[in-house]
């Protein structure tokens, strides 16, 4: 997505400074848009196992404390359930120059800034994962449940693969690969590394971190390349399903796309087109517009009438 559209599309004006917010579980994300000025700033990630405004909270304070005048807020956000999806109440927790809230799950956003206000599907993939298609009247959501009971194909489901595999060939179960190496790196003690992982309070980024390096060792690993391919086939089966679901499956050539940083890995890019594509020989799998942090900017602009406009909550002072 081209600046100018991001722009544009959010309404930002001369006296108004759009904040938005791309919150995920690795790390959160703050752009600030005022006229034809952008200023991105990064934060620690969410934990999700803590109150999830009171940490957003601090970070919008902290970006709004150097912005004069009103700010529009949009936020994007890992783990927004509907009992959380009160924007007023996090109004309430931050500063009084922002006057509006724009508050969606991350599917909403990622979709937005992958694929703009058309038809399609987009799989988001960070730590978790989550597959979002928006067609003609209706909308659909597959995955996103968490490392617990889903997210399969994420970062996450993908580093776990791999310290399994790691530890299977440990326990001589099967042949040594260089997966052997990535627990070395990581351990002192590979017996002791379960127990390491289950008392840190930051277990699930750090499995997931690892997933960069089980994606780099797919070209020379073959047990590496068959958890990237199995990733690629479950990221593919998710965004095939939620296709389906919004009839988008009716058009001869339904679009899909990804978001995240993980996909930008050739490894599992490539997995998961041709996954999809062995289902769908005609669809049309399209490089993203732009970043999630452009979709999160395009919350304030999304038509009453689109499918998921009921799904973007909003508040104001």
């Amino acid at each position: 997505m081209h600046e100018s559209d991001a722009h544009s599309a959010a309404g930002v004006d001369a006296t108004h400074s759009l904040l938005a917010i791309d919150a995920g579980q690795t790390g959160v994300r703050a752009l600030v848009v005022r006229g034809e000025s952008r200023q991105e700033t990064a934060f620690a990630g969410l934990k999700t196992d803590r109150e999830l405004f009171a940490q957003l909270a601090d970070v919008i304070n902290a970006v709004v404390a150097d912005l004069n005048g009103p700010v529009t807020l949009a936020i994007g956000m890992t783990g927004l359930t509907v009992a959380n999806s009160r924007p007023d109440q996090l109004l309430a927790l931050v500063s009084s120059h922002i006057d509006r809230v724009y508050l969606a799950h991350d599917s909403i956003t990622g979709y937005l800034g992958s694929m703009g206000v058309e038809q399609g599907t987009v799989t988001a993939v960070g730590t978790g994962v989550v597959t979002l298609a928006v067609g003609q009247t209706e909308w659909a959501r597959v995955d996103g449940w968490g490392n617990l009971i889903g997210d399969s194909g994420s970062a996450y489901w993908i580093g776990r693969a791999g310290l399994e595999s790691a530890m299977r060939a440990y326990d001589g179960r099967i042949p040594p690969t260089t997966l052997s190496d990535l627990l070395q790196a990581n351990f002192t003690n590979p017996e002791e590394a379960y127990i390491e992982l289950q008392t840190s309070d930051d277990r699930v980024a750090r499995i997931a971190a690892l997933a960069k390096d089980v994606i780099a060792l797919a070209d020379s690993d073959a047990a590496a390349q068959e958890i990237v391919d199995a990733a690629g086939r479950e990221l593919a089966h998710s965004a095939v399903t939620a296709a389906r679901r919004t009839e988008l499956l009716d058009l001869p050539d339904p679009r899909f796309s990804w978001a995240g940083n993980v996909m930008k890995a050739p490894t599992l890019r490539n997995a998961f087109v041709q996954a999809i594509t062995a289902v769908i020989p005609g669809a049309d799998v399209r490089e993203p517009q732009g970043e999630p942090i452009d979709g999160v900017a395009l919350l304030p602009s999304v038509s009453e009438t689109s499918p998921i406009a009921d799904v973007i909550y909003r508040a104001h002072r």
